[in-house]
């Protein structure tokens, strides 16, 4: 792995000290936290070296952040840049907007200091394991100038384009999550009281035929993508199974809240004449409110 002169990394918690130590088996590393444990800690495992003023990093060429919020960021970078040589790229790590990276980018650009997004798509567990993915954004040449340290942290990497666009992609990724998070519970718990066996749920779901991957890699990808609307199931029988979904739960006195909120986006639909679509058709229903569901595709 090529040379890239010191990393420092401002942030030791928990996913922060194993990006520190992960990055120490490639290069030099420099690390800045307030807990002086976390500091002691990393000394011991990985060597890496207390900053303790922002003029100990003129060597350093590539500034990891994995800071608890975007104002905080903010903060460290204020304080650092002025201290940076031109070319230095800073790599936000945390979970933030695009707005928060566009703010970085600004503070930064008087000191011709680029700052790209790696937002880490993985758990401590994948981090640790060398599992973890980066979703990443920002300029060709400040992507290739930190790709070293990228390499280090992880393996996988997916470029989604300028500043902002792999923090919005990692967004995006938590948001689907945490809401599929809620319907497998609201629907655990319809299958607990309904006596269906859990694991067989499980397997049922999961198969790539079936509930939770089918509407992403055949209705999304596509049907939404192409604009394809024709044949398939009728957004009628969906909205009609989705009914039963409904009877079903209150037959069995469990409480709905996304599916719930879920089934009217179908009334909506079929009241817009959507019916006899195919039900991806429910994507028809943001184009009419101007925002439309299919981005751009790109071939990267």
């Amino acid at each position: 792995m090529q040379n890239t002169g010191e990393v420092a990394v401002y942030g030791l918690g928990n996913m922060g000290f194993l990006i520190a130590e992960r990055i120490a088996r490639h290069f030099p590393v420099k690390v800045a936290d307030l807990d002086q444990a976390l500091i002691a800690r990393a000394a011991e495992q990985f060597a890496g070296v207390a900053i303790n003023a922002p003029q100990e990093l003129g060597n350093t060429r590539v500034v990891v952040l994995s800071l608890p919020s975007p104002s905080i960021s903010q903060a460290v970078v204020k304080q650092i840049a002025p201290h940076l040589g031109a070319g230095t790229v800073v790599v936000e790590t945390s979970t933030v907007n695009p707005e928060d990276m566009h703010a970085l980018q600004r503070l930064l650009k008087p000191y011709a200091i680029e700052v790209i997004d790696a937002s880490v798509l993985a758990g401590v567990g994948q981090m640790a394991a060398g599992s973890a993915s980066l979703a990443v954004g920002g300029s060709l040449q400040a992507v290739e100038a930190a790709k070293p340290v990228l390499d280090a942290i992880a393996t996988r990497q997916i470029y989604f384009g300028e500043t902002g666009a792999g923090a919005a992609a990692k967004v995006i990724n938590n948001a689907v999550a945490h809401a599929v998070m809620v319907v497998v519970a609201e629907a655990g718990s319809m299958a607990t009281a309904a006596g269906v066996d859990t694991g067989k749920l499980i397997a049922m779901l999961s198969d790539a035929q079936m509930g939770i991957q089918r509407p992403l890699t055949h209705r999304y990808a596509e049907r939404i993508v192409d604009s394809n609307y024709a044949g398939g199931m009728p957004l009628d029988a969906a909205r009609k199974d989705s009914v039963l979904a409904l009877q079903l739960a209150q037959n069995l006195g469990v409480p709905l809240f996304a599916i719930q909120g879920a089934h009217s986006v179908y009334e909506i639909a079929a009241n817009a004449g959507y019916g006899r679509d195919d039900y991806a058709a429910i994507a028809k229903l943001w184009a009419d409110w101007g925002r439309p569901a299919v981005p751009a595709i790109s071939a990267g």
